[in-house]
């Protein structure tokens, strides 16, 4: 396995990026969000997406031009048009922005539609946890899960996330997508020719199945416990499309962002922050939460378990790994930005 330094990294991403034509100060943010995700583990939304994001440019699903502009607002509000953006740009204006605002009012939150893929949700959600500030993100995608009763592709797995400072590592954060698992692991299985846990995918009659060899073509992704996972999407698509006046997951409008290269993705995102500050400033929230965390590390571990991890806690150590020898690039990744660079004739400075 290659490794790579994060800053390396970032401005591999970067160069590619301006070379396609993006502007600098945004091809700035798309590169940090993305080198930060694979530096943290997540290598499913990081840079192993970056030769798609480029081919969705020139087939014309992204607006490289786009400037997201803010529509609606106030005191602890917004609305941004994303204008065909890729997911980053519009998404880090709007965590900000929402912080900003709750800097004063205590709360606020950001909507964003017509935007395109945005990567891990759980970056901007530390956003807001860099800023002392508690931290949620979330966005709706297309329809690649199904509801209990239902068959087909119904709705979108759409992805949830927050975050909060704590002491011991720089934030207590979750992200997580409504499904039982990702679909990238449903079709590695059906590369490989085995089978899947019964409660991963249902069948075209919307039954559960282990069998992975008609997907994606037929069947769709459960949602995580059942009817919780459902509703939880649903609130998603609440708080994204319906509350944005943008595209809904089950509305038709939002398309792979992937596999349709050359059409609008036009999914929707919200960005909430909370200044803990202005509802209660005795203790900082981070010591709180760090007295939270030690509660939940010491407490009685199960039979042959020596660890209790608190949410975020293998990312950050994955993540200060990373700052001290490098990211280790698993295959798929490093084969994808090796492409990109001799697509377009970069260096890319791995080590090993």
């Amino acid at each position: 396995m290659s490794k790579i330094r994060i800053e390396d990294l970032k401005e591999f991403c970067y160069n590619a990026l301006v070379k396609e034509g993006l502007k600098s100060e945004y091809a700035e943010i798309v590169a940090d969000v993305l080198s930060e995700t694979d530096a943290c583990g997540t290598h499913s939304h990081g840079t192993k997406n970056l030769h798609n994001y480029i081919r969705k440019y020139r087939a014309g699903g992204i607006d490289i031009n786009a400037e997201p502009e803010v529509v609606k607002e106030g005191p602890a509000f917004a609305v941004i048009d994303a204008k065909k953006a890729l997911g980053m740009i519009p998404s880090v204006m709007a965590m900000n922005l929402a912080c900003e605002k709750a800097e004063k009012t205590g709360i606020a939150i950001v909507t964003v539609k017509d935007s395109c893929h945005f990567g891990a949700a759980g970056y901007y959600a530390n956003m807001a946890a860099k800023r002392g500030m508690i931290g949620i993100s979330m966005s709706n995608v297309d329809p690649n899960m199904t509801a209990p009763g239902a068959r087909g592709m119904l709705l979108g797995n759409n992805p949830f996330s927050y975050a909060v400072p704590s002491r011991t590592n720089p934030s207590v954060f979750l992200d997580i997508a409504m499904s039982n698992v990702a679909s990238l692991k449903v079709i590695q299985a059906r590369k490989n020719g085995d089978k899947v846990p019964a409660d991963w995918i249902v069948d075209k009659d919307g039954l559960p199945t282990t069998d992975p060899s008609h997907y994606p073509e037929e069947g769709a992704m459960q949602p995580m416990a059942a009817h919780k996972g459902y509703g939880l999407s649903v609130m998603v698509d609440v708080l994204t499309g319906i509350l944005s006046g943008g595209c809904t997951s089950m509305g038709g409008d939002i398309v792979s962002w992937v596999f349709e290269l050359e059409k609008p993705n036009n999914v929707c995102h919200t960005f909430i922050a909370i200044n803990p500050g202005l509802f209660y400033d005795e203790v900082p929230v981070a010591e709180r939460v760090e007295d939270m965390c030690t509660a939940l590390r010491n407490a009685p571990k199960a039979k042959n378990a020596t660890r209790i991890f608190t949410p975020g806690e293998i990312e950050w150590t994955k993540y200060a790994a990373a700052e001290e020898d490098g990211i280790n690039l698993p295959a798929d990744v490093e084969d994808s930005l090796k492409g990109l660079a001799a697509e377009s004739g970069m260096e890319l400075r791995l080590i090993g």
